[in-house]
């Protein structure tokens, strides 16, 4: 059993200093905007001197010592109408403290750092005595980012302090391969010889990926997928310090010993990333920026940085707690439950009267090696997991299905060789009618890509023909613990078949709704290649009280995506207005989730491409929402103890990580809504899971942030691909789902694009 400690009211902090300024106002010049390239030549000009920043009304040039020439028309400023660029001189100022401290910069907009004193070395306890010749040459440091920010959790201005590891080795690729490393395919950096060091800047800055080893010749490593240089001598080169690398370089080096020394770093990066290392550690950083008292930020001007909000001598912050969403398993609403799981269990999917497919014929696709092991795991697919804690009924019972007609289809293959697999799909095509296919897959094939990928070539062959497909990896299928695997393969592959598992109660309003996603994916041949930038577009609306997902989802790329989002949303709004009666007098509310902030030429493009399709309405109404996890944002909860795990791994995990839910807003227009909570975590190592942040965009004609806050985080339990919520809601990230999918399927040949709107409409394919 799992053992809680609760408090009453939980206290949440945050990894953020208010500031206060010392003045109201500030003076400085202001010079008509012309052009970009006239604000670049300014910046550099005045760099040093002054504050280059374009504001609403020209180009503002603030002195930052009152020695310093005017440039422009005299102009004052007042803190509170300017506060974006009052934090510009506050990062400024933030920048002169990290070089007065002796740091080098990573990046100097916003200021990041890497702390390399004595003791930070989070691998050096662990390494001491232990060949310390090659392995102190290995190391993990804090890597510091302050951010400055208009607004924040107190509804005062201030700086997020932004903490990760920075794992580095500090040997060439020539001694690495002196040690035994072995080199090939691992990516390496190099530096740009002709371009002026700036003695500011972080060495290590300076490097730059340039390519994976193809092989070695002589001194020279030789370079595949390097698109610029193809040669670069090895005693001139670094190895790529990603974690994974790192880990594999650390363990060559230490031979039998790395097993326990990568077990105390990933101790030791917990105690610096997890929850409270992360509160202490802004606790240190405000500590350090305050300690000279108030910090001048320009001429006349200065600002005095406050403990983080929430801490024990911080600025209170309040926020609420948005309840868990009720699963509703009829249309009717009388089968209810707080738990989709519990809830399929004791009354079936939410379309257990009208789904047709009540014996789906599935296909299975696996190497004739793996055929034995496949068979048994189908069988609990099918039938359950006797005495399990889930996933007791199988398949068949927990979606109320009559039966499953299954048809095996092993061949002669690797795991790797696409050209059998296609084969075997194509042969499965031929045998007859199939309503799924399940494809059995392999770790060792998740680097491949266009035709040398079995999935991809799988998933060609079978959707083309409007058949969905569900991969399951071989690792899974050997696991010894299959109960909670198999329930989210189950949830999908039943949503995949076109069921509705369940829906989510939404709260009735007067207008009809829609909300509509609009994800993104950067899809790349190879990690140095240019990305293709691929948008997905999917549509949630609600309907008599519940939230239903529309079957107009899409793909598009980056530059045609508003002509596609006009489509799907004139198919969307043309079949909900036949299907609920809407009448030319409704109220009509659109609410937009982006996956990145919207331009306010695109604001206004989509703005009038909506009102052009909803002219007969009495009132239309808009929200543009930014969803976005890519935030150095962090929530505390300092009356969290965490829980206690069960099984071999009993500690405490989540130590003041706060509960799922919790929503404290910035201002009128941002808000952050905690999306894991402490059950989330995988172990007691887990490092503390990200809020979700949302922001309003200006030309937003429905302004409620806290009736968007609560409906995003409905969204997040709303996922049909596993039986947990999300730290995304469905808006966002089933269209990054079709996004990714539809855009790695392009470099399929003979991939036919038009089955996911055609045969596949009624199929949740990108599961």
């Amino acid at each position: 059993m799992e053992a809680r400690s609760r408090m009453n009211s939980p206290l949440l902090a945050f990894n953020f200093l208010p500031v206060r300024f010392s003045a109201e106002e500030f003076k400085g010049g202001l010079i008509d905007f012309e052009s970009p390239e006239q604000l670049i030549q300014l910046r550099t000009e005045l760099s040093g001197t002054h504050v280059v920043a374009r504001t609403r009304s020209g180009i503002a040039c603030v002195p930052l010592q009152a020695d310093a020439d005017l440039r422009g028309t005299p102009t004052t400023f007042r803190t509170r109408d300017h506060q974006s660029l009052a934090m510009r001189l506050v990062q400024e100022a933030l920048l002169r403290s990290v070089l007065g401290w002796g740091y080098k910069l990573r990046r100097r907009v916003p200021p990041v750092f890497v702390s390399r004193l004595p003791g930070k070395d989070l691998l050096e306890p662990s390494v001491r005595g232990r060949r310390q010749g090659a392995l102190g040459k290995l190391h993990v440091y804090p890597e510091y980012r302050l951010d400055s920010r208009a607004i924040g959790p107190s509804n005062h201005p201030g700086v997020i302090v932004g903490v990760k590891s920075r794992y580095e080795i500090d040997m060439t690729v020539e001694e690495l391969i002196h040690h035994g490393v072995d080199m090939h395919g691992l990516y390496v950096l190099s530096e740009d010889v002709t371009v002026e060091a700036d003695p500011t800047m972080d060495r290590h800055a300076a490097r730059r990926a340039v390519g994976a080893i193809d092989h070695i010749d002589g001194t020279d490593l030789v370079l595949r997928d390097a698109p610029g240089i193809t040669r670069v001598a090895a005693g001139h080169a670094w190895l790529e310090s990603r974690r994974e690398t790192f880990n594999d370089v650390l363990s060559t080096l230490a031979g039998a010993d790395s097993g326990q020394i990568l077990r105390e770093l990933e101790q030791a990066t917990f105690d610096l990333l997890g929850a409270f290392g992360r509160y202490e550690g802004a606790v240190r950083i405000g500590t350090r920026l305050g300690r000279n008292g108030a910090l001048p930020v320009a001429d006349d001007l200065s600002v005095t940085i406050d403990p983080p909000v929430g801490s024990s001598n911080g600025r209170k912050v309040t926020g609420t707690r948005y309840e868990s969403p009720t699963f509703q398993f009829d249309q009717a609403g009388d089968k209810t439950s707080r738990s989709a799981d519990r809830g399929l269990d004791e009354f079936g999917p939410f379309d257990v009267e009208f789904f047709a497919r009540k014996r789906p014929r599935i296909a299975v696709v696996t190497p004739r090696a793996h055929k034995g092991v496949v068979e048994n795991f189908l069988t609990k697919f099918l039938y359950g997991i006797q005495g399990a804690r889930v996933f007791g009924l199988g398949f068949i019972r927990k979606y109320h299905l009559s039966g499953c007609d299954i048809a095996m289809h092993a061949f002669d293959g690797t795991a790797t060789d696409a050209g059998a697999y296609r084969e075997a799909c194509r042969a499965a095509l031929s045998s007859g009618d199939i309503d799924l296919a399940i494809v059995i897959t392999s770790e060792a094939q998740t680097h491949l890509t266009g035709d040398s990928s079995p999935y991809l070539v799988a998933k060609s062959a079978f959707m083309g023909q409007g058949v969905p497909v569900q991969e399951v990896r071989i690792e899974t299928v050997r696991q010894s613990k299959l109960a909670y695997p198999l329930n989210s393969i189950a949830l999908a592959c039943y949503a995949k078949l076109g069921g509705i598992p369940f829906v989510i109660a939404a709260p009735r309003t007067l207008a009809h709704e829609l909300v509509i996603g609009i994800g993104s994916a950067h899809v790349k041949e190879s990690r140095l290649t240019e990305p293709e930038r691929v948008v997905g577009i999917t549509t949630v609306f609600s309907a008599d009280g519940n939230y239903l997902l529309s079957n107009t989802s899409r793909e598009a790329d980056y530059d045609d995506y508003p002509r596609e989002l006009l489509l799907s949303l004139r198919d969307c709004i043309d079949t909900i207005k036949n299907r609920n009666a809407w009448q030319a007098g409704d109220e009509l509310r659109l609410v937009f989730h982006v996956f990145k902030p919207l331009k306010d030429v695109e604001a206004t493009a989509v703005k009038k491409l909506v009102e052009g399709l909803t002219q007969t309405y009495a009132k239309v109404e808009f929200a543009f929402v930014h969803v976005s996890t890519d935030h150095d944002w962090v929530m505390f909860d300092r009356t969290s103890a965490g829980i206690r795990g069960w099984g071999a791994d009993s500690r405490t995990k989540g130590h003041y990580v706060p509960e799922r839910g919790h929503a404290v807003p910035m201002g009128k227009r941002e808000l952050l809504v905690t999306v894991g909570g402490p059950m989330d975590l995988k172990s007691a190592l887990h490092g503390v899971p990200k809020p979700l942040l949302l922001k309003l965009h200006p030309q937003s004609t429905f302004t409620d942030i806290e009736y968007v806050g609560r409906q995003a985080f409905r969204f997040t339990s709303m996922s049909w691909r596993n039986m947990y919520p999300s730290r995304n809601p469905v808006t966002i990230l089933y269209s990054d789902l079709i996004a990714e999918l539809l855009g790695h399927l392009r470099h399929v040949r003979n991939w036919n694009a038009d089955a996911v709107t055609t045969k596949l409409r009624s199929s949740r394919w990108f599961l």
